[in-house]
């Protein structure tokens, strides 16, 4: 029988005592390297055992408790460990090594985070059918001072059924003591675990939109015996798509890019290309080949936000970088970098999760080696060599951007609201914030929230809304009049007639419950309506509805809108016809609070103005505001779009295209070329058409108005011309033109103040944005 290990020798690296005192890690990020251990064996475990529920327990001070004489344990109820194998473990953890394949396995991270959490660390271990649980202590610094570093093993009797290991850290640091105090902490700190482990945590098989894309390994992390949430990406079904350049641009896509299989030491993970008998770092000759690729995919959020989108990057399922936002940057020839997304109002909402299991890490596991060949390789494949946006990358390289990001950058790079580009709005305008609230509601777990529905009818009411409902089936022909056939003598030929009708029944007058009924039932409720909103001391819940085909009449007179208080819910009803929404362009919202604010400052006991009530309300409402910078970027991205698009068409008869520029014209285009390129060739530009890539919107003024078979009859502008009288041609340009003039307005000159003439653009952006041939 052999003996069993009654101590370990755990001499560690010097190296480790020197990163103890370097490494300032966080308290997630002390328990992500503890917790990396307990999953590189759980997900082992499960592999060999289907029958196990794996699980990860963390135990926290809460914040009144939190003290030095605290304790904090990591456990799971993998496996276990035999002495030998926690000798080997816990060897491999002082040697300074990190095994391939692996999230954590005892590596340097475990002794530095250890030692960060606090001075004393105790791992006990046991596995199914053994009698006894193996205890082993480290003290690094006590070790260091008694220059001994045998370390005596304990056994304690358990059960045969037992398993796992637990790993306990006692008198904690002051600095870590100090954050535990804090009583956020312990939530703060289950938000990150969240976000790092999402893939870890995800259920594949989950209900929401996207779930079978992001994938996810279905593990189970408490703290404090409460389940750790997975940090969940609020993205559009994969189904749903928009059009570019003639086909379709789903909303998410799989990542999968097989690279050449190299040769990783089992011991230290170092890779090698070639095939070697020894590892060059540690001198291991557990060297074997192993298949590598980059895997993961992009998807579109469902809202957009200044800084909530971006991609994520991970190693082995652990996040390393969270919404990294470096890919959306081109590097230039000279080593600069060019931000290139988002475009409009720095908002965006490209998402995605891309995995390098292969690609080496920093010690904190916080970046990866961004210099290193494996990342930058993978930069190429993700989002390619050249500018995203096309118009550049033909200037500057000769070629447009063919990667994966690319493609998504340009199909989804405008934020205008509607099916086009798949972004929620309310008739006028995105809804950014609200369907930001609603992706809080997602991660909360609300089951109407967890599919994608909810955001896409908000586009199909904004579609309505804007438009118009759609054509309803055909009236069905009229019946012959048979009344001439009478006149003729001939009555006998014609059909058989009806009976005469009974007397009609009398018309029960209709209830106010049934008449709100009736108007609901042809109504559509504004998306950013269905919310609480704060009016005097209340808080109602606020719901405004479009109707169409139907008279909002009281008392036999037609009203532009109605209103019902019921409960603590106000219902408001809006006639889609009414004169201030058809002919002076008034939001259904606005109309409704305007002639409803008398009831609402009624019922509310409301202080003040019909006009500070109103206000008030409005502010609530932050997608409706309406300012300088969101017309400038309308007008910017509307002005790209046709360059992009002339680009195609210059090249085909540039001294046409040039030609129809005034003077002036030609004096912005070349100023906006140098500006961009100071090195451009000008001349071969207006040679080969390259000039239109930099046209003003004076210029494109230029080409309707002297040129106007150049750019009409679906070449830049859907509007017919050709095969039209001369009159009717005028009319045409006058139009368009009209619309380009205000182009010039919104991207040019001193910047615009008044409201009214904010709105005026905006609705002018839409007119011309449905003028504009998609490419």
């Amino acid at each position: 029988m052999t003996a069993r290990l009654s101590s370990l020798n755990l001499t560690p690296s010097p190296r480790i005592l020197e990163m103890i005192a370097e490494v300032d890690l966080q308290l997630h990020q002390c328990l992500g390297e503890l917790i990396d251990n307990s999953l590189d064996e759980l997900i082992e475990a499960s592999m060999r055992d289907r029958s196990l529920e794996p699980r990860i327990d963390i135990t926290l001070p809460t914040s009144g408790a939190a003290g030095k004489s605290s304790v904090i344990t990591v456990g799971d109820n993998g496996r276990g460990m035999s002495p030998e194998r926690l000798q080997r473990a816990l060897s491999a953890g002082t040697s300074g090594k990190q095994r391939f394949g692996s999230l954590g396995l005892f590596g340097m991270g475990f002794n530095i985070a250890t030692a960060r959490l606090g001075a004393v660390t105790e791992v006990r271990t046991g596995c199914r059918g053994d009698d006894q649980w193996v205890i082993a202590t480290i003290d690094l610094r006590a070790m260091q001072r008694e220059s001994t570093y045998q370390v005596p093993l304990r056994y304690e009797d358990k059960s045969r059924e037992e398993h796992g290991t637990l790993v306990t850290v006692t008198k904690l640091r002051e600095d870590m003591v100090t954050r535990l105090k804090s009583t956020r902490a312990i939530k703060e700190t289950m938000s990150l675990l969240g976000r790092v482990y999402t893939y870890m945590l995800r259920d594949p098989q989950a209900g929401h939109s996207g779930a079978e894309l992001m994938g996810g390994a279905n593990q189970r992390l408490y703290v404090n015996g409460r389940a750790v949430a997975p940090h969940l990406p609020c993205v559009w079904d994969p189904s749903r798509s928009v059009p570019y350049k003639g086909s379709d641009v789903h909303a998410g896509i799989r990542i999968n890019i097989p690279l050449t299989n190299a040769y990783a030491c089992m011991n230290c993970g170092r890779w090698y290309s070639l095939a070697h008998e020894e590892c060059v770092d540690c001198e291991s000759t557990d060297i074997e080949e192993r298949e590598r690729r980059i895997w993961g995919w992009l998807g579109i959020q469902r809202y957009a936000d200044k800084s909530d989108f971006g991609l994520t990057f991970l190693r082995h399922g652990r996040a390393i970088t969270y919404q990294d936002k470096s890919l959306f940057s081109w590097e230039t020839p000279d080593g600069d970098f060019e931000l290139e997304y988002p475009v409009e109002l720095g908002m965006g909402r490209i998402v995605g999760e891309i995995h390098l299991d292969h690609a080496p890490v920093n010690v904190r596991k916080n970046n990866f080696d961004t210099s290193s060949h494996e990342w930058r390789f993978m930069v190429e494949k993700i989002r390619g060599p050249e500018p995203l946006r096309p118009q550049i990358a033909m200037r500057l390289v000769g070629r447009e951007n063919a990667s994966p990001l690319s493609r998504f950058f340009n199909a989804y790079r405008e934020n205008k609201p509607g099916v086009r580009y798949l972004v929620p709005g309310n008739g006028t305008t995105s809804i950014h914030e609200t369907a930001k609230g609603w992706a809080s509601k997602f991660r909360a777990n609300d089951p109407e929230y967890l599919t994608d529905e909810k955001w896409y009818e908000a586009i199909e009411t904004h579609e309505r809304i804007k438009n118009g409902p759609p054509p309803g089936p055909p009236l069905p022909a009229a019946a012959d009049d048979d009344d001439w056939l009478d006149d003729e003598g001939l009555g006998h030929l014609g059909g058989e007639r009806d009976e005469p009708a009974d007397e009609p029944e009398p018309i029960t007058p209709e209830t106010e419950e049934e008449r709100f009924a009736r108007w609901r039932s042809a109504a559509t409720l504004l998306p950013d309506t269905d919310r609480e909103v704060r009016i005097g001391n209340a808080q109602p819940v606020l719901r405004v509805y479009v109707t169409s085909g139907v008279e909002l009449s009281m008392d036999g007179q037609r009203q532009p809108s109605a209103i019902r208080i019921v409960a603590g819910e106000i219902e408001i009803y809006v006639d889609a016809e009414a004169t201030l929404i058809r002919q002076y362009g008034w939001s259904p919202l606005n109309l409704a609070l305007v002639c409803c604010a008398p009831r609402l400052k009624n019922v509310y006991s409301v202080d003040g103005s019909f006009d500070n009530l109103v206000t008030s309300i409005l502010e609530q409402f932050p997608d409706r505001r309406v300012d300088a910078a969101a017309v400038r970027a309308r007008g910017d991205a509307l002005l790209e779009n046709m360059r992009e698009r002339l680009a195609h068409l210059a090249p085909k008869s540039p001294h046409a295209y040039w030609s129809a520029l005034s003077a002036e014209a030609r004096r912005a285009a070349e100023a906006i070329a140098v500006s961009i390129t100071p090195d451009v060739d000008w001349s071969g530009a207006v040679e080969n058409g390259e000039f239109a890539r930099y046209l003003s919107a004076e210029g494109v003024y230029d080409l309707v108005t002297n040129s106007p078979a150049l750019v009409l009859d679906a070449a830049l502008f859907r509007t017919t011309y050709a095969s039209l009288s001369e009159d009717t041609q005028a009319d045409q340009i006058s139009r368009i033109a009209a619309l380009l003039a205000d182009l010039r307005r919104m991207v040019a000159g001193a910047p615009i103040r008044k409201t009214l003439e904010l709105s005026r653009l905006l609705l002018t952006a839409d007119l011309l944005d449905d003028e504009i041939v998609t490419i």
